[in-house]
Parts: C-alpha cells; structure tokens; sequence
C-alpha cells in the first residue's frame, strides 16, 4: 500500500464538523482523527427577523434570516474553513 509524502497529506481536505460547543468541539475532534476538523459556532450564528413576519409568504414560506450580533467573523471564519473542507457536518 503507497503512502502520501508530507506533501501531499498537507493538501488533502479535511472533513468540517461544526458544533456549538467550544469544549464538545475538542472531544469530538480526538474520536474522529486527523481527517476531521471540529469547530464551535459557540450557540447560534443566525436567527428569524424579529421585525417583520419572518416567512416570504410570497416566495415558497422562504425563512428571512439575519446573523446574530456580534457573530459576524465567526461567520467569515467558519466560511473559510469550509472552502477548505472536502465536506461539512453540522451536528
């Protein structure tokens, strides 16, 4: 059976699994291995418009969703990991 060079394992995608909980995100990521990144969104990251209906009726019941405050370059952090990933997992 060949093995990667250190080359090569650098550039193999991870799989991205994302939890809500910074500490769960640690104890995950040591039962999956290497091939998994593990990170925490730390609770939500978006929420329903409270201001308005939250629905567009109009469009299919599509949900308006807004980022929660304060979440924005977590947001930006967890996009980026996840152009790197070969796949993402919400848990």
């Amino acid at each position: 059976m060949a093995t990667a060079t250190k080359k090569e394992k650098s550039t193999v995608k991870k799989n991205l699994v994302i939890v809500e909980s910074p500490a769960k995100a640690k104890t995950i990521e040591k039962y999956l291995g290497r091939n998994y990144k593990v990170l925490a969104s730390v609770g939500h990251i978006r929420d329903l418009k409270k201001s308005s209906m939250s629905v567009d009726i109009e469009n299919n019941y599509e949900p308006q969703y807004i980022n929660i405050r304060g979440k924005g370059p977590l947001i930006n952090d967890l996009k980026k990991e996840a152009k790197k990933a070969n796949k993402v997992f919400l848990a």
